[in-house]
């Protein structure tokens, strides 16, 4: 029996859904052979390759789901966090003390925000090698229960019998493929791309001190901190909205809907409005 409903329900993209295979190492059954023997039935082989791009792909974002989650996390504390402090110490009344506890934050807070993204990769990466470690020992150990598992996972997708004995043989014959389909479908989880931890680190650790240095920047240049906290905070304002913005095009791709957009730039500009407010009404209340 033919291979395509596996193919269509497992591996190739539609304008619904993205590819269910793992994005670490991606992996596509595109094409099947048959052939006959003198004296046998007709055997099945799959064959593996990479997919391909296609003009006709939904768009999807731009940036690598997880590189662009670590962007806005360290992104979204940078332009929260320095600015209500500055905001904060603005109260104070001293531009030497808003830019000199500024920067002090900001350095303390890049290395403590990359270390949190290090230390959150590296966990991720060793559980992720746990698990699959964990997985060839039982298949080797009890080889028809990975069988067994395979054929539920593909049992969901409503494949008939046939169809799911024909991919589970061809599977067998690879071990670490077998293994890889079990953890990705059956233990739901994604394999961390190489160096994911060191990726992690730099790019929250350097976002949360580029983002953090914006609300600083008025105060080098204003006479008065008054000024600076003003300048600020129309700085702020428009950074902030325009990151919400953007953040909302890389992540979700050019067909997202205006609408969205704007809400979700409002939605940042009102997240760090609050914050830095709060910390400038708490100064002037303990003043």
């Amino acid at each position: 029996m033919s291979l395509v409903a596996l193919k269509n329900a497992l591996l190739s993209p539609s304008a619904d859904s993205k590819s269910l295979l793992p994005t670490a190492k991606p992996r596509q059954y595109n094409s099947f052979s048959e052939s006959e023997d003198d004296d046998t039935n007709s055997t099945a082989t799959i064959s593996y390759s990479p997919p391909t791009n296609s003009a006709t792909s939904p768009q999807t974002g731009f940036v690598d789901p997880r590189v662009m989650s670590d962007i806005i996390i360290g992104l979204s504390d940078g332009l929260t966090v320095p600015f209500a402090l500055t905001a904060g110490l603005s109260g104070l009344g001293n531009s030497k003390l808003v830019i000199t506890g500024g920067l002090a934050e900001l350095v303390s807070g890049a290395i403590s925000m990359g270390l949190g993204g290090y230390l959150a990769a590296k966990s991720e990466s060793e559980y992720y090698e746990t698990q699959v470690r964990r997985e060839l020992h039982h298949r080797k150990e009890y080889p028809t229960d990975a069988a067994n598992e395979v054929d539920d996972i593909l049992a969901e997708f409503n494949l008939s019998a046939e169809t799911r004995q024909v991919f589970i043989s061809d599977l067998q014959k690879q071990p670490k493929e077998m293994v890889d389909f079990i953890v990705k479908f059956g233990r739901g989880l994604e394999e961390p791309a190489e160096g994911r931890h060191y990726t992690s680190a730099m790019t929250i650790g350097l976002s949360y001190f580029f983002a953090g240095f914006i609300p600083l920047i008025p105060y080098f240049f204003t006479e008065s901190v008054q000024q600076g906290l003003l300048l600020s905070a129309i700085v702020m304002a428009i950074t902030l909205f325009i990151f919400g913005a953007l953040k909302t095009v890389f992540s979700l791709g050019t067909d997202v809907s205006k609408v969205k957009v704007v809400v979700n730039g409002v939605q940042m500009l009102l997240t760090g409005s609050i914050a830095a407010g709060a910390a400038w009404m708490l100064v002037r209340a303990i003043e």
